[in-house]
């Protein structure tokens, strides 16, 4: 994975790890690799378009994206899920939480707090469905995909889905599912980043040169 010079320029000392932590920590390297090497493979860029009316059906009909198949959404989910379900150990906020609590430095907390803000943001977004007049956040819309069609059988949330669908259209749903998955992609490389040189010989972090505490996260 491809690791920006310029943030990485400062080295911090983490506290000791527990076993469990630096396990996760570790474990969390390898799925980002891993998640990287899929989106090389199935990012086909995020653009969309539709006709400017109230009509929405007319606007729904007139919808195209670059969405790649369905098959290569999947794929890119299954790399995916490892930062975002809650029962994994590399869970996105998770990791960054454990390197909040033992980073010895005030500039690195700040970085890794506006990382995980902009993650944050981004899962709160709504942008493609609140075009069709049904917003719905894009930590929502994985949610509803991943347990009721890619890794589950939740009836309700499939339910759920196929009511979305006729508000919006499968098309606009599965395009925001993977904006939504390709959106948080660059986060996820920032905290590989901060995490890339940390091993049980090397208690450290890396983060940019900066203070971020007052920045916004997007």
């Amino acid at each position: 994975m491809h690791i920006y010079e310029h943030l990485t320029r400062r080295e911090t000392e983490v506290s000791t790890l527990s076993n469990k932590e630096l396990e996760n920590i570790l474990e969390f390297q390898n799925r980002a690799k891993d998640f990287d090497t899929a989106m090389k493979k199935y990012h086909k860029g995020a653009m969309s378009k539709h006709l400017i009316t109230s009509d929405q059906d007319l606007k729904k009909q007139s919808f195209e994206a670059s969405t790649p198949e369905l098959d290569h959404v999947q794929a890119l989910a299954i790399k995916f899920r490892f930062f975002y379900a809650n029962k994994e150990p590399t869970q996105f906020e998770k990791i960054a939480n454990i390197l909040r609590k033992h980073a010895k430095d005030s500039w690195a907390v700040s970085y890794i707090d506006f990382v995980k803000n902009q993650y944050k943001e981004i899962m709160k977004s709504s942008d493609t469905s609140s075009e069709f007049d049904s917003p719905i956040p894009n930590r929502e819309i994985i949610n509803l995909w991943f347990n009721s069609h890619f890794f589950h059988s939740d009836l309700d949330k499939r339910e759920k889905l196929e009511l979305l669908h006729d508000d919006i259209s499968k098309k606009v749903s599965l395009f925001q599912l993977y904006v939504s998955i390709i959106g948080v992609s660059t986060q996820i490389r920032s905290l590989y980043s901060i995490v890339h040189k940390l091993d049980s010989h090397n208690l450290i972090i890396c983060t940019p040169e900066h203070d971020f505490s007052k920045h916004k996260a997007l």
